[in-house]
């Protein structure tokens, strides 16, 4: 689908914008909605090689398919927006966390021609999968190092046979033995700090001997947490037992579940707590062997992606690959590898590590270049007073216990300019009768520069944190009697205490949930309860929208909401009550249901929304999706919701002054003329019913490509006459037909094509369109994204025709970390013809769009 026209936008709103007014008709100006940020936050968890990222939205989502589906550069998630007023999204960005070196960005497009998509790029193939969130508002990525292994495996191997002399390729390097994984899920958090955990003061690691003791890293809000646990136990009883034998030596210690996938993780990557790391022996090294072609070219492989490493800051990945490459016969790179393992312990603060890798290298390399580095280097640690600044000491108790206790404060932030130019010409001809006289309109539809911030300060520790964010933007219009616009998406403070397990936000903020369907002036506070029990309270003024630069107290809600279930299990249910009342009159009430349900290959979601004071089903949505064995995947959204939103502030709709004809939009104005219970009809005679079925089918064809099918059906009915306002025809059943080819690697390494094609069959009229969009990475930092849009739309209802040819050209530059260049250019060419009666009129317009701007994260 298309819009006849480009004034006010520019190409790439188009297609989203388009969707949503076929959809979901009539925008809900009403409604508390986000329209100007999509994307909230992103969360990650590491342990060994496997990171997974939480990406969450400010919007509910549904995961409809991902490619390509098991490794490469780039990512990409098809998502369908779930609330109901998402015409507005565009493009926006997340920053990317330093606990992922390997991710350069993440990007939101919600004017991408398949439908909105979340997009991750890499700086190097890295293998991927993609699940489903445990709230809807969050897409789930697990991240693991190349290999033909299992991704991020849930499970391993019980054999406790010593790993094999040749390496085995899989995503876990074996650089201990085998060991039976444990049947239970809960741990002992002992140390907790924003550093590495170096080595562990003597009477700190006597008492973890014997147990399995690994290290995790938990990043959010630009803070990374080093924690060290040791498990695995089968009860908390069992953990809790095992915390009070620890707490003499760990005071902080706590108690905490993990999830299978770290389980194995921890067990593979499990690091020694003995005493005598510096003093360990291993046999004589072998003679140096002239590796096969194949192997030669892994262990350089191997070296060179850990030195790469090195250079980025991922010790553990690559302490990962250097202990891999070790594990090939003796041979010219195990020097190399040896002695950098060395330095990579070091650099962690594993100082007995670190020590024993030295001296290994040199009772194997005695004479050489690298003996006289390395043995000034075993002297440094052997001699701390003489330290460099560079390398960390180990660390002692009393300091452990200090960091985990003190707040650490941390600052993170965006800025972006982005300046948009829409440029347009119009000629229209009156053909019958004949006149050739053309009028000719030469306009700037858009000439603006937007100006965003965005920044958090957070302090805590690993179990506390304060965290306070302030977020929004400046529109300098440039055209002729055009307005500036100021606008406040966030400002609000949040703390958490994981100790008395409760949380609150005061402020400026977003919530799509428990009854409150986004931004709002208020307050939240929830409380775990118990392990499956959550209750939470909120309260505020709704914010219509993100230019409402103060507190608008005329409308206000309070509601209550229970959380049943725990992070781990499959199904999770929240009741909730909401009370919303606007000039002493009732706005909204009503009582609901959440629920989803999330396991390997199948996920669910439900919302029932019933209003109480109009005994009347607001929202009701069903979610499914299935993965099958062959990787295909199959999506249904069932839709049914008044819209706009019903809600006594509906009954404005359409009103004015008998007197003035001014715009009503105030209830104090309306009630001078109506009584409360006409007040209470004519906010249900302006809300119409939508309802909307959506089945999405999506399957990989071969490797290097995946086919989608989609099909929406959607009926929307009508409102009457009534208070001064005429009423609206219902539309009926529309139908949308929807396909697409995703491919990638055909013509050069990493590149991405789209091609998709889109039939609408609407009650006034039948829309065609096609779309194809690529995306080449030219280099690790230049991306080129071409893309052609074709539109016809035919009127059931006359001759008219309407074409519509869209070139772009996006490139994306990223000169460092954390920082992006975009320079878009593109055309639009139209024609038009209109009759009505024995007139015709024919038009044409040309334009050009321009955007160009930087993105700086810090």
């Amino acid at each position: 689908m298309f819009l006849p026209k480009n004034r006010g936008k520019t190409v790439p709103f188009l297609v989203t914008a388009a969707i949503a007014s076929t959809v979901y008709p009539g925008e809900d100006v009403y409604a508390q909605t986000v329209s100007d940020r999509v994307l909230s936050d992103v969360r990650v968890n590491t342990t060994g090689t496997c990171s997974t990222l939480t990406i969450n939205f400010n919007i509910r989502v549904q995961v409809l398919s991902f490619f390509p589906q098991t490794s490469g550069r780039e990512l990409h998630v098809r998502v369908k927006p779930l609330d109901a007023d998402f015409s507005r999204l565009a493009r926006e960005s997340l920053r990317t966390p330093s606990g992922v070196p390997a991710l350069r960005s993440i990007e939101f497009e919600g004017d991408n021609p398949s439908g909105p998509v979340l997009s991750l790029f890499f700086t190097r193939d890295v293998r991927f999968d993609v699940a489903a969130g445990k709230q809807p508002q969050s897409v789930v990525i697990s991240i693991d190092e190349p290999g033909t292994g299992e991704l991020c495996p849930a499970s391993a191997g019980t054999a406790s046979a010593p790993a094999p002399a040749r390496p085995v390729e899989t995503s876990l390097p074996d650089a201990k033995p085998a060991i039976p994984i444990p049947a239970g899920l809960y741990v002992v958090n002992v140390v907790s700090q924003p550093k590495d955990i170096g080595d562990l003061p003597p009477a700190q690691a006597r008492a973890l001997q014997a147990q399995i003791a690994y290290e995790t890293r938990f990043e959010r809000d630009a803070q990374v947490w080093h924690r060290l646990r040791v498990g695995f136990f089968a009860s908390r009883e069992e953990a809790e037992a095992a915390r009070a034998k620890l707490a003499k030596t760990f005071p902080e210690a706590w108690v905490t579940k993990v999830t299978a996938q770290e389980r194995a993780q921890g067990v593979a990557t499990r690091i020694e707590t003995g005493t005598d790391a510096a003093t360990a022996t291993s046999a004589p090294p072998a003679a140096s062997t002239a590796l096969n072609d194949t192997d030669k070219a892994a262990v350089t492989k191997l070296l060179g992606d850990a030195e790469a490493a090195i250079k980025t800051g991922e010790n553990d990945r690559a302490i990962q690959l250097l202990t891999k490459a070790l594990t090939y016969p003796e041979n010219e790179t195990s020097a190399r590898a040896q002695e950098l393992l060395g330095l990579t312990r070091e650099r962690k603060g594993q100082m007995a590590h670190a020590q024993a890798e030295y001296e290994e290298y040199l009772r194997r390399y005695p004479q050489g270049e690298g003996s006289e580095r390395v043995r000034q280097r075993l002297a440094t640690i052997l001699n701390p007073g003489a330290a460099t600044p560079e390398l960390r000491q180990a660390t002692g108790s009393t300091t452990q216990t200090a960091s985990s206790r003190a707040w650490d404060w941390r600052a993170r932030g965006s800025f972006s300019q982005f300046y948009f130019r829409d440029q347009s010409t119009v000629k229209s001809l009156v053909a019958t009768p004949v006149d050739r006289t053309a009028e000719v309109d030469n306009s700037v539809n858009l000439n603006q520069l937007l100006t965003t911030g965005d920044i958090t300060v957070s302090g805590g520790n690993d179990r506390n944190q304060l965290q306070m964010r302030a977020a929004g933007s400046y529109t300098g219009n440039f055209r002729a009697g055009g307005r500036d616009i100021k606008s406040l998406n966030a400002l609000y403070l949040d703390f958490s205490d994981n100790e008395l397990n409760y949380s609150t936000r005061i402020g400026r903020q977003t919530k799509n949930g428990a009854g409150i369907l986004g931004r709002f002036d208020g307050a939240m506070f929830g409380w775990q309860a118990r392990p499956k029990l959550r209750v939470n309270f909120a309260g505020g003024f709704p914010v219509l929208s993100s230019r409402q630069m103060k507190v608008l107290t005329d409308r206000y809600f309070y509601g209550a909401s229970v959380d049943i279930g725990s992070r781990s299990d499959k199904l999770q249910t929240t009741l909730y009550w909401f009370d919303q009342h606007s000039r002493k009159l009732i706005d909204r009430r009503s009582v609901g249901l959440e629920s989803r349900y999330v396991n390997a290959q199948f996920n669910s979601y439900v919302i029932v929304d019933y209003d109480v004071k109009y005994s009347k089903l607001n929202l009701g949505l069903l979610t499914l999706n299935y993965t099958m064995k062959d990787s295909s995947t199959f999506s249904f959204t069932a839709d049914y919701r008044q819209s706009p939103l019903l809600t006594t502030n509906n009954a404005l709709i359409g009103q004015s002054d008998p007197m003035t004809f001014a715009p009503i939009l105030d209830l104090r104005d309306m009630r001078g003329l109506y009584t409360d219970q006409q007040i209470y009809q004519l906010a249900q005679d302006r809300t119409l019913t939508a309802k909307s079925m959506t089945l999405s089918y999506s399957r990989p064809l071969s490797k290097k490509l995946q086919g989608n099918l989609d099909f929406t059906l959607t009926n929307t009915g009508g409102t009457p006459t009534s208070g001064g306002v005429a009423g609206s025809p219902a539309q009926g059943k529309e139908f949308f037909y929807g396909a697409q080819l995703v491919g990638t690697g055909l013509l050069w390494s990493n590149d991405i094509y789209i091609l998709s094609g889109r039939y609408a069959d609407t009650q006034r009229a039948r829309t065609y369109t096609a779309d194809i969009n690529a995306r080449v990475p030219v280099t690790d930092k230049l991306r080129l994204s071409p893309r052609a849009r074709y539109g016809l739309r035919t009127d059931k209802l006359g001759n008219s025709t309407f074409r519509q040819i869209q070139p772009t050209l996006r490139i994306n530059y990223y000169p460092m970390r954390h920082s992006e260049v975009e320079i878009e250019l593109g055309g639009n060419f139209s024609r038009d013809k209109s009759v009505f009666g024995t007139t015709t009129t024919r038009g044409s317009e040309s334009g050009y769009v321009l955007s160009a701007g930087y993105r700086l994260d810090f």
